[in-house]
């Protein structure tokens, strides 16, 4: 065979960075940086270098696959879909569409065919059981925007080429650069920004990667990174804020102020577990810079108090001035959905919010989700009957692992659409591989609003599919035919491809496919400015104190009066050769990570294998001393199977968000032992 290379985009994360995989045939060799790439500029990270061999792994899934005596046989597409439609049809006809549910996770998210199939597939059926990982992860970010801008995901980007400060909270991008700034070549684009002037900080309860390359950092006790924002709200309400620009374009300064007024430098230092002098100057670095950026992550929106972290985040750039401005932060509207040209309604002052379903009404679902909690007792409850899941192992995502694994072991058909075998497959009714990365052409659809400009890619398929391989949009045609539903009102699935299909999605939304196929990136400057006019004239200004928001940070007022020193705290980590539960590698095992006074002071040896246990379940995994945690702080790794799932340690019922209905995943108490 003849080596060559071709180039694509890597659908790891949502950063798309330029990719070079060389080829032999039908054999992927290796991926590399794509040098000539305008954004990614030849950086790619250890894990989009992985592509090749993950491509090949022994655990692919090549053929569909159904249930049969409970094992799974292989077996044809049109046994698996003449199967499936009637039993799907029989649900909806005796439960309503409410019995059939949808998962999707970062294999569909990633993939433009999946995540479209997915809209189709659940607004036509008319069911209201959609399920993401977004209430696993981060769905405090879609409720911070909805009460404080009346958008849901409001999700500000660093103007990197201008901006004079950028705070990241709970977040990694040197070693995870999805769900925040989406900083390609994150050390380099750090270095960029201080070229021209910036401070980078980092609030982190544990020194991490990016913290040791940032000017200043402050290491709080889990969970309060809010009262170091309110301190600095507080302080900048007295001297600093930009007054004109608040006047003007916000509203509900006072009732902030008044929401804030308890963090004083005394009290915030004391429950944050930060020294004073460290506060100060973090606002005078503030007050130095003028405008900012501040980027939260997994580590804010997966614990009790993300809902306010990220309201007093986007209250941080408001105050300052800095908010959808030049020089601070701007929110990226979509290169294909362009939301700065659409005319939508703006979220109401307590939100989207909709009533729970019926075994869980007080889990109020919010950003067209019900909460992932509800599952287990949905299921019970004989009000889910199905799950159709588009590239995610729930397995991995659900917390209370064992009841809700289970759980889903109770369904009368569990349809799982993805390309390896891992635990949700091993209990599915139908197996449906779908297309890799490589096999597919693709193109940045959802994730195109996390670039750092305004820009659309595409990629042809490299290869081949491996075995019997199918698209989304294909699968789901077939499926719609059997069950005399049309999915795809104008797009003859029969006679299509994954290019037609990528022009069938575009020409909804105004496009044209023949350019961005031609072209394979299309790049446009940032559009800064249109929130605030959306803002401006819906709203009336920025609602700087939302009602729900206020109420709940004075609910934690208790908490931080409370807080007990001798008790750990479990907060979860990205890491450097794995992602999620897509992509498994060995190097990077899960451990228990504590810092060395934690480990002394309990007799722990590095390696030995400790219990770390909740009133939910336990744990058990090998110690790593890490003393990059603060003390009283323990680490352990999301994103692995079986007995080593840290959801194990969660539960679907306890300290439930009673707006979003998300559940703890980090900032647990915890009890350690030897094992």
């Amino acid at each position: 065979m003849t080596i060559v290379e071709k180039k694509s985009f890597c659908r790891i994360c949502g950063s798309g960075c330029g990719i070079v995989v060389t080829l032999d045939g039908e054999q992927a060799l290796k991926v590399r940086a794509d040098e000539e790439h305008p954004v990614s500029r030849g950086y790619t990270c250890p894990k989009g270098r992985a592509i090749a061999t993950d491509h090949h792994r022994d655990e692919r899934l090549e053929r569909p696959m159904i249930r049969v005596d409970g094992e799974l046989v292989a077996t044809t597409w049109d046994h698996l879909l003449d199967d499936l439609a009637p039993k799907l049809k029989r649900i909806i006809a005796t439960t309503g569409p409410v019995g059939v549910g949808t998962f999707i996770g970062g294999g569909g998210f990633l993939d433009a065919s999946g995540f479209y199939s997915l809209l189709a597939f659940g607004k036509t059926i008319g069911t209201p059981s959609s399920y993401s990982d977004m209430t696993i992860d981060s769905v405090s970010k879609a409720l911070a925007g909805e009460l404080f801008a009346g958008i849901s995901g409001l999700e500000p980007r660093a103007d990197l080429s201008k901006t004079k400060m950028v705070i990241f909270i709970g977040t990694n991008p040197v070693i995870s650069h999805t769900r925040t700034i989406q900083m390609h070549a994150p050390t380099a684009a750090m270095r960029d920004m201080r070229a021209h002037g910036a401070e980078l900080w980092t609030i982190d309860p544990r020194k991490c990667e990016t913290a040791m390359r940032s000017d200043g950092f402050i290491q709080p006790r889990p969970g309060l990174d809010y009262a170091v924002l309110g301190y600095a709200i507080r302080e900048l309400l007295i001297d600093g804020a930009d007054r004109d620009y608040i006047a003007d374009h916000a509203q509900g300064a006072d009732k902030l102020a008044a929401a804030v007024d308890r963090f004083t430098l005394d009290y915030t230092s004391k429950v944050a577990g930060v020294e004073a002098e460290t506060l100060q100057a973090f606002v005078a670095a503030i007050r130095k810079a003028g405008r900012l950026s501040i980027e939260t992550g997994t580590g804010v929106t997966m614990q009790r108090a993300g809902n306010v972290t990220g309201w007093l985040a986007l209250a941080l750039m408001a105050v300052t001035g800095s908010l959808d401005r030049e020089g601070g932060s701007w929110v990226n509207p979509g290169r294909i959905m362009r939301k700065d040209k659409a005319d939508f309604p703006a979220a109401p002052e307590d939100g989207w919010n909709r009533p729970g379903p019926k075994s869980r009404p007080e889990l109020r679902g919010t950003h067209g989700d019900f909460p992932c909690a509800a599952i287990p007792d949905e299921i019970a409850a004989g009000n889910l009957r199905a799950m159709m899941v588009w590239g995610g192992n729930l397995e991995v995502c659900l917390p209370e692992t064992a009841r809700s694994y289970a759980a889903l072991q109770d369904l009368e058909v569990l349809g799982v659409f993805d390309v390896r075998g891992n635990r949700t497959v091993d209990i599915a009714t139908h197996v449906m591989p779908t297309k890799g990365q490589l096999e597919r052409a693709d193109m940045s659809f959802v994730t195109d609003t996390s670039f750092p400009l305004l820009v659309t890619q595409y990629t042809p398929a490299l290869i081949a599919p491996l075995g019997d391989r199918k698209a989304f949009w294909w699968i789901l045609g077939e499926l719609g035919k059997r069950m005399e539903i049309d999915f795809f009102p104008g797009f003859d699935h029969a006679a299509g491809t994954d290019d037609s299909f990528l022009a069938y999605v575009l020409g909804l939304f105004g496009h044209d496919f023949a350019e961005l196929k031609e072209k394979r990136l299309l790049v446009e400057e940032p559009v800064i400015g249109w929130v605030q006019k959306f803002v401006d004239e819906k709203l009336g200004g920025w609602r700087l104190a939302p009602r729900l928001l206020a109420e709940q940070l004075a609910g934690l007022e208790t908490r931080e009066s409370a807080h007990d020193a001798d008790k750990l705290i479990l907060i979860p980590r990205r890491q450097k050769y794995h992602e999620n539960s897509k992509l498994i590698d060995l190097r990077d095992p899960p451990q228990v990570m504590m810092n060395s006074v934690d480990a002394v002071k309990r007799g722990f040896a590095e390696g030995a294998l400790i219990r770390v246990s909740t009133v939910s379940g336990k744990v058990e995994r090998p110690l790593k001393i890490d003393d990059t945690l603060r003390p009283g702080v323990i680490n352990i790794p999301h994103g692995w199977s079986d007995e080593m799932n840290v959801n194990n340690l969660t539960s679907t019922t306890r300290e439930v968000d009673p707006i979003t209905g998300m559940l703890l995943f980090s900032g647990l108490e915890v009890s350690v032992e030897a094992a």
